[in-house]
């Protein structure tokens, strides 16, 4: 199978994975509003903090080495599940203590803040560790089958429960459960088709020590960026006096709309980095970032033009009239967007040669940029200033990854803009043809 090939399949079926992600993303906000939203996307982001570190980023390292075979995939799919059984016990005392002993909430509401977090970080780390053992076989089709057939079950069950007096409590409830139910059937899934089940074995302790070696590495790097991309969530939700619950909600919409266009770079980069760990079509990899970086400016410099024509009217409509101040949050993160955009592609590039330190170095650079910017201007300036800031240091981040990418791959800064009928024709080969 070409590398075209691969990022055909790649498109169309994570595609199809995150057009359901966005349906439920929908849904939710017009049924709970902007402040019954935010609260969702404000929990699940503490609880992605918590998931990053049980995880230790071995994700990465699953893919660096299932794509190599350097260590089984059979070993790797059972010490999965013995993982996230450990991480499901960790989560119960630890989320448990804190919110019964250090902010002394009631026993019911605690035990409602366990299942929300057992079920979103168990459910999301076993899709996490599944989805990329079978992108490592190049099979993009049945973890995002059945995640998607999942998401759309949701939305259905979300539209016949909006009568229900206890709506609200059931909404939530579902949203969670589903990410657990996601996961749980991938592993099945992965299980049941490898025939993993007639081979019980984990990875020894030198496959282990290999394993850590590289994934903790990616968790320092990932640590970073998690900060990077989200910690001004923290500085609009604690800073009152300039933002409210409804512009806390507005501006993760904002950022949750800007995600929207990372979905085709995350999907490729699914396909790039298995392919330059393993050293086939390393090439074509390269060629491929610096056409992608030609086309992503001008998809994102068309879609600034439509959500300043369009974003007012477009984000009431779809989400409901409490969303009314995304716009302009958007169209101050979109730069950066683009920025992540290309960094995606040159982080899973890296990583698949074995230089995640270059990940880290740029994006702790790009922190630095948030946290002075967001102490600076979000108390005056309020959401407008965290997008903005926000903004200016992903392209920090992505001029610190070019850097070392012309190094690597003996480019000039000029042939990123070397714009050619040929983009275009590379583009609807790899999207169109089926041979």
């Amino acid at each position: 199978m070409t590398f075209e090939k691969l990022l055909q399949q790649s498109l169309v079926w994570r595609g199809f994975y995150f057009i359901t992600v966005l349906l439920v993303n929908i849904v939710l906000s017009r049924f709970l509003q902007a402040d019954g939203a935010g609260w969702i996307y404000y929990i699940t982001n503490f609880f992605s903090l918590i998931l990053l570190v049980a995880s230790l980023s071995m994700e990465s390292g699953y893919t660096y080495f299932s794509s190599n075979n350097t260590i089984s995939k059979h070993k790797l799919a059972w010490f999965s599940i013995i993982w996230t059984v450990l991480v499901a016990l960790l989560t119960l005392l630890l989320v448990g203590y804190y919110f019964l002993k250090i902010k002394h909430l009631s026993a019911s509401i605690t035990n409602q803040y366990i299942l929300y977090s057992i079920t979103y970080i168990c459910g999301i780390l076993l899709m996490n560790f599944f989805t990329v053992l079978f992108y490592a076989q190049s099979n993009f089709f049945l973890p995002n089958l059945i995640m998607g057939i999942l998401n759309l079950g949701l939305c259905g069950f979300i539209y016949i429960s909006a009568t229900d007096i206890n709506v609200y409590n059931k909404i939530v409830d579902a949203y969670f459960i589903v990410m657990l139910l996601q996961g749980i059937l991938l592993a099945l899934a992965f299980v049941v088709k490898n025939k993993s089940y007639t081979s019980f074995a984990l990875p020894n302790k030198s496959e282990v020590k290999q394993l850590l070696k590289y994934s903790l590495v990616a968790l320092a790097g990932n640590l970073v960026f998690f900060f990077v991309y989200r910690i001004d969530y923290w500085f609009v939700r604690y800073n009152t006096n300039s933002c409210t619950s409804e512009d806390l909600g507005n501006y993760i919409q904002a950022s949750k709309m800007g995600q929207l266009l990372l979905v085709i770079p995350q999907i490729m980069a699914s396909a790039i980095f298995p392919q330059t760990a393993s050293g086939a079509f390393r090439g074509d990899v390269n060629k491929s970032i610096l056409v992608l970086f030609r086309l992503f400016l001008i998809v994102f410099a068309v879609a600034m033009l439509v959500v300043a024509l369009l974003g007012n009217w477009l984000f009431t409509f779809v989400f409901g009239n409490s969303f009314n101040n995304v716009t302009i949050p958007l169209i101050l993160l979109l730069p950066g967007i683009f920025g992540i955009a290309v960094l995606v592609l040159l982080s899973a590039y890296f990583s698949g040669k074995g230089k995640v330190s270059i990940n880290v170095k740029g994006a702790a650079l790009a922190l630095i940029v948030v946290v002075i910017g967001d102490i600076i201007f979000i108390p005056k300036y309020g959401i407008y200033a965290a997008a903005f800031v926000s903004a200016i240091a992903y392209l920090v981040n992505l001029s610190y990854a070019l850097w070392h990418f012309f190094r690597d791959y003996q480019l000039t800064f000029f042939q990123l803009f070397n714009f050619s009928k040929q983009d275009w024709f590379w583009a609807k080969n790899m999207l169109f043809n089926k041979k």
